[in-house]
This record gives C-alpha cells, structure tokens and sequence, in this order.
C-alpha cells in the first residue's frame, strides 16, 4: 500500500512538473546533430542564387544576418509547406495539424521518425525535455499548452532568434515568435531531438 502510495505521488509530482512553464533544467547528455541529405528533392534548390535568395528571406524575417542561416533545407521545406491550411487530423498540403507538420519535418529534413501526436513527440525516447528558455537551438521542439486540463497540446519547432515553426488553426503553416503573449503564456517545455554519441 506505502509503494502504491508513493507511485501515485511521484506520478502526480511529474506531470505537475510537465505542466510548469519555469524551471532550469538543461540536457545533460552529450549530441550530436543530425542533418542529412533530404530524400524529398523539392528541398534541394535549383542553383546557388535560388538559395541565397531563399536564406536572405528568412533572414530579414527573424533579423538576423544571413550568415546564420546555414540548414537550406529546412528552410526549403519551410517555404515549400508555408501557409499550408490547418486541418485537424490531416496530414498533407491539403491540410495539416501542428504534430503530422513536425513529424513531416523531422522526417523529410533529418530522417528522424516521431509518433504522430504532441503529447507523444514530448514523451518519445528520441526527445529530451527541458525547461531553460535561453538553451534553444535551430531544430529543437517547443511545446505548448492551449487546452486546458492536457499537459502538451501543441507542438512547433524552433529556428532563430525566438522564432519557431508551426502550423495553427487560425493560421496554418507559420511562423510565430515564444515572446507573443499567447505562445509565452502557454509554452511548457523544449525537447532536443538528437542521437546520444557513442562513447
């Protein structure tokens, strides 16, 4: 009965902590990244100035320099799914919800597969959670609240300089910035979506 007790407190005890937006936990384990050559060819660009125009649009919208952009081809899936209509359940150009978006993502950009819903792209093994705001790099999941009484509701993914990829329902595929009072009231937690390097 003492075990049962202390299983169901520890229970209660982490998915309070799951629903705080504050705290300081940081990755502990040691990554390495992992970009690789798209399967899907519409993300490889025509030519060299198709991709400096590609990079200087993306850079002027999050202010920074265009040097900092470097993955073309996530920024090639952004643009090719960008404005795409949000559909709840869906999953293609004719309509896409925020999970079936990122899992697209991961796949076509980084050969990473994740289950299909947020709650269980926070919980996958691939994913390490943590809760520092100032920790984020390009690529890492952000994960947010917007129904009341679920842990994790909505899913996006981070770019730069406090901007994140998503698709919305009043929106669709867009980009959003963490410091918008509705995504800052609402963020609970990142997750790094890396491979351990062997020892």
């Amino acid at each position: 009965m003492k075990r049962l007790s202390f299983l169901t407190y520890s229970l209660g005890f982490f998915l309070l902590t799951l629903a705080s937006c504050t705290g300081s936990r940081k990755t502990t384990n040691q990554y390495e990244t992992i970009i690789v050559k798209p399967a899907d060819p519409s993300l490889t660009l025509p030519n060299a100035s198709a991709e400096r125009k590609l990079i200087a649009k993306y850079a002027a919208f999050m202010k920074i320099s265009s040097d900092s952009i470097s993955n073309v081809p996530l920024y090639a899936f952004i643009d090719k799914w960008l404005k795409t209509p949000y559909k709840y359940g869906g999953a293609d150009e004719k309509g896409i919800d925020c999970s079936a978006f990122i899992q697209r993502l991961l796949g076509d950009v980084y050969s990473i597969q994740v289950p299909r819903t947020s709650a269980q792209q926070f919980f996958t093994k691939n994913v390490e959670a943590f809760h520092d705001k100032t920790y984020f790099s390009e690529g890492d999941l952000v994960f947010f609240c917007t129904v009341p009484g679920t842990p994790i509701s909505h899913v996006g993914m981070y770019l730069k300089n406090r901007y994140f990829i998503n698709a919305t329902t009043s929106s669709g595929v867009s980009i959003s910035n963490l410091d918008e009072p509705y995504w800052k009231k609402r963020f609970v937690a990142a997750g790094r979506v890396k491979i351990v390097k062997k020892p």
